[in-house]
């Protein structure tokens, strides 16, 4: 199947001044970003990919279950959403994690930039609560890698993800993913 993205806007917007950008964020954040999520950002910038469905699995603390649940990866963040956002966010994730995509609910899509940790991917139930509290304390593993993220990516029997992701404005700009 082939892996395909479009632009989270109406054109890309990609090229030297956005990895001048990323360069100068993590110089004064003192962090790096993982190679394949840097990458990925140089050249789309975040976007809408397909196929686009993950699965989420959170636990209900009162059965302390496995309760799966799928949802629609929409959109990876543009980079300077993705600052300000998690500028905003502030200490609701933990520190050295960042936000770089969510589903059109409440689930976000977190990259860990920790030394334990470096590079997996998580998702967050977006909380308005302090990181560490009885609320907010939870990241649902999702991949070790933002590229084995992207590759984990599918869609169902009926194409669900498929007709929630293509519009006609989206067949003229997608391109090819390649993480």
């Amino acid at each position: 199947m082939d892996r395909l993205i479009s632009p989270v806007g109406e054109k890309w917007e990609t090229g030297e001044a956005l990895a001048s950008a990323i360069s100068g964020w993590e110089q004064r954040a003192g962090y790096a970003l993982p190679g394949d999520y840097r990458a990925f950002l140089i050249s789309y910038n975040g976007g809408r990919p397909y196929p686009n469905m993950f699965r989420h699995t959170a636990l209900a603390p009162e059965e302390w279950c496995e309760n799966p649940t799928e949802h629609f990866v929409d959109p990876f963040y543009a980079w300077d959403r993705v600052v300000a956002w998690n500028h905003e966010l502030g200490n609701r994730l933990p520190t050295g994690c960042l936000a770089i995509g969510a589903d059109p609910g409440l689930l976000e899509i977190v990259l860990s930039l920790r030394t334990e940790d470096f590079g997996a991917i998580y998702s967050w139930v977006r909380s308005w609560s302090m990181w560490g509290s009885d609320e907010n304390n939870y990241l649902c593993p999702q991949a070790s890698s933002f590229g084995a993220f992207v590759a984990s990516l599918f869609d169902d029997d009926e194409q669900n993800g498929y007709d929630y992701w293509h519009t006609p404005r989206r067949e003229s700009l997608k391109r090819r993913l390649n993480v």
